[in-house]
């Protein structure tokens, strides 16, 4: 899975007609993976602080369909403790536009700051418009660093959350009356029920859990497996510290958490990309010391469902050389993906029925409200930031807790 740090920065195209537009016009930030109202949380990212501060998950974020346009805006829920922040990289700004402008409310009165600038946001929408003479740069070249830091001012006491929407550029003056139109919530959720499958083909599994006997999770997948680019956002957290992090990680972790015992251990590798006879030739000696007593978690992509379908038979095969214990996990979204996600989940159900393994349908996880919905948490097209990676492990746990968890999980766990 390739990305592209090339930034499709639509809002140049505003240099050329601000002569001759009759109006201010508005357009989103964008990169060229989508911009932040059609994938709504792509490259917006939670920043979760130094490593320590990331666990227990104190910032979640999701695609909310209470907005302003467009049916859909990013919301952040942060538990006391958090960062309370988000990062975006930015690209070029065009010169000659008024500056930043987005919609904002909240659970309650919060003072945020962008880039060091303050704006009150209240529990009713407003619209805020920073002038980037604000931002201590100038209309005639702007320029405000390459991350652009929003935080709330004061330290997160109490449970609270920050709607944003419409966040981009206006030019070349701020509209000062532009067309809304509010929506409300709440939010329809997904279960872990609805995107996991065969559970009961893990009972080895789940019995040496509770005898609470050792053994390994061997994770084999692409980049998202990987841990690519899973530190955006959080850039105190490198990308070589990433590992405690990731999915199978926390899954090992909440396991070892739900059975009370320590003795899951992990290990990972994989391809990047889709999947292609490499991928196939390097699962087996990933392999070589796994046993029948451990599980193999197979999360590789393909584009085409029913070509995807016949690759994992043969990793399957090859997997249970050493173990039937067995997960097939689908991607966080891409754009093949999303297209594809109901051809997907099908395809994962017949191998659940016909190879007797377990499965997490984690396309249908960020697609099961459509493709303005599927990207929040995610780093760039494809990757999971470390939140993401986090909120996963927690809805493929219950193939062995048993416990329903939803998601977005929108109020705390008890």
């Amino acid at each position: 899975m390739r990305m592209s740090l090339v930034l499709c920065v639509a809002v140049l195209g505003l240099g050329a007609g601000l002569g001759a537009a009759a109006e201010p016009q508005f357009t989103p930030l964008a990169f060229n993976q989508g911009n932040t109202e059609n994938r709504t949380g792509v490259w917006l990212c939670a920043d979760l602080g130094a490593a320590e501060d990331i666990l227990p998950l104190k910032t979640r974020l999701w695609a909310t369909r209470e907005s302003v346009t467009g049916g859909v805006a990013l919301k952040c829920v942060f538990e006391p403790g958090s960062q309370g922040a988000l990062n975006w990289e930015n690209g070029p700004l065009p010169a000659g536009s008024a500056g930043l402008t987005f919609c904002a409310k909240a659970s309650r009165p919060l003072t945020i700051t962008v880039n060091g600038a303050k704006a009150e946001v209240g529990t009713d929408w407003k619209k805020i418009d920073l002038a980037w003479e604000k931002l201590w740069t100038t209309k005639d070249k702007p320029e405000i660093g390459w991350l652009m830091k929003i935080n709330v001012a004061d330290p997160i006491k109490e449970r609270t959350w920050l709607i944003l929407d419409r966040l981009g550029i206006e030019s070349p003056e701020f509209i000062a009356t532009p067309k809304l139109s509010p929506q409300a919530g709440p939010d329809p959720t997904i279960s872990s029920k609805d995107i996991l499958a065969g559970s009961e083909n893990l009972a080895k599994t789940l019995a040496r859990a509770k005898a609470k006997k050792p053994f390994t999770i061997w994770a084999f997948g692409d980049s998202i497996t990987m841990g690519a680019q899973a530190f955006r956002g959080t850039w105190k957290v490198s990308a070589d510290k990433a590992a405690p992090f990731l999915y199978h990680h926390h899954l090992a972790r909440l396991w070892e958490d739900h059975f009370g015992y320590k003795g899951i251990s992990v290990e990972f590798s994989g391809e990047a990309g889709e999947i292609t006879q490499r991928t196939l030739d390097k699962l087996g000696p990933f392999l070589a010391k796994a046993t029948a007593d451990d599980l193999v978690i197979i999360a590789n992509w393909s584009p085409a469902a029913d070509k995807w379908k016949g690759y994992l038979k043969q990793m399957i095969a090859t997997a249970r050389t050493k173990t039937d214990q067995i997960i097939v996990q689908t991607p966080t979204p891409g754009e093949p993906a999303v297209a594809a996600a109901k051809e997907i989940s099908a395809a994962l159900l017949a191998l659940v029925k016909d190879e007797k393994v377990a499965a997490a349908d984690i396309t249908k996880m960020c697609t099961y409200r459509g493709e303005p919905y599927a990207y929040a948490g995610e780093g760039n097209e494809w990757h999971p930031t470390y939140e993401l990676h986090i909120q996963m492990a927690e809805m493929v746990a219950p193939l062995l807790t048993g416990e329903e968890r939803t998601w977005p999980e929108a109020a705390p766990r008890k």
